[in-house]
């Protein structure tokens, strides 16, 4: 008998490092980088410039030039005049369609939830129509878009004051009834302008984001694996807090290779098909393509991705990176990029017209 419990302790004691109890957590951390352009323009496009026009019946109560300001493209210079693109927004009448008078009742209660009695409220139900619509236009008079912002075939309600009489419900929207107007119209043409400045600076712009994301971090104490996988961690903290939209990432691909060479020994360690060692890489192969994500670098993601599924764990994840990997590629190649991470000057950049040509970076 002890013979035989000496042999189950040794081979319990010679159980391969993969056999320990494998738990993976999220560890979060942030990106900075530029978002590229769905639309690209030419490459030599670097200003613009914005005009509002109004419906006459408009005018008097907006002003066409403070409005223009509220139209902005990141990464491009705003000019008055004489820029590459010309965005100019057509705004149209807001326009009552209906009135009607509606109501509310309220159920009061005392302070043990009891009802005690009820209370109706009136107001008056305003059912209105707005238009607008974009075009923009390079110098030299082609059209690159046209962007419709609102159309009249969308009906809009807008809710008045309550009162507690039907009467002066009625009173207060026949008295107030420009001001009710005047008040739609300026919280339509915000939205119409604020909804134009959205797709200009997807469709054309380099808007600088920071991102919150995470890494599967080994999270087992008495895996042997543990201490160097938060080593590894730590460095790549340290190499993304380095990272900024405005600086190439020369830097940050050096201080992550020690991050990326332990993944890839992970990936050779722990290869048998159990459980646990599928977990193990998994980590590395989700990680990897993180990191070279990160990086811009779509093709090392991508195999990455692509080995994930294969391991046979949790390969959704795995289409995800995919996904990710190859809408970056697309990204790149159409914008003529090699990274997202560049500076750009917007205080050099000059029209077309100037002697002097513009330089993105």
């Amino acid at each position: 008998m002890k013979n035989l419990m000496t042999a189950i302790l040794l081979s319990i004691a010679s159980l391969p490092a993969a056999a320990q109890k494998v738990d993976l957590d999220k560890f979060t951390f942030t990106a900075n980088y530029r978002v590229l352009p769905r639309e690209p323009l030419d490459s030599s496009y670097h200003t613009y410039q914005v005009a509002i026009k109004a419906s006459p019946t408009m005018r008097p109560n907006i002003r066409e030039g403070e409005l223009a300001q509220l139209v902005n493209i990141p990464g491009w210079k705003r000019l008055t005049e004489r820029a590459h693109i010309l965005v100019q927004a057509r705004l149209e009448d807001v326009v009552i369609e209906k009135t009607e008078l509606q109501q509310r009742d309220e159920v009061l209660k005392d302070k043990n939830g009891k009802e005690t009695g009820r209370r109706t409220w009136y107001f008056q139900m305003i059912t209105y129509t707005f238009a607008a619509q974009a075009t923009v236009v390079d110098y030299k008079g082609v059209l690159i878009s046209t962007i419709p912002l609102a159309n009249r075939g969308y009906k809009q309600t807008y809710k008045g004051a309550e009162f507690s009489t039907a009467t002066e419900a009625n009173i207060d929207y026949k008295y107030g009834q420009m001001v009710t107007l005047n008040l739609i119209m300026r919280q339509m043409v915000s939205s119409a302008l604020n909804n134009l400045s959205n797709i200009l600076s997807s469709n054309y712009g380099y808007l600088e984001t920071t991102v919150n994301d995470y890494l599967w971090i080994l999270n087992s104490r008495k895996h042997p694996e543990n201490d160097k996988y938060h080593q590894a961690w730590l460095q790549f903290k340290q190499a993304m807090f380095t990272m900024s939209a405005e600086e190439p990432l020369d830097n940050v691909r050096e201080m992550m290779q020690p991050v990326i060479s332990y993944l890839n020994k992970i990936k050779k360690q722990y290869r048998s098909t159990s459980k646990t060692d599928r977990k193990m890489r998994y980590a590395s192969f989700y990680n990897l393509a993180k990191i070279y994500y990160y990086l811009d670098d779509p093709d090392n993601a991508l195999a990455e991705a692509a080995a994930l599924q294969v391991n046979d764990f949790d390969d959704k994840d795995g289409r995800m990176l995919e996904a990710a990997a190859t809408d970056l590629k697309y990204q790149l190649k159409q914008s003529q990029m090699h990274s997202r991470h560049f500076a750009i000057r917007v205080e050099d950049f000059t029209g077309p017209y100037d002697m002097v040509s513009s330089s993105m970076y």
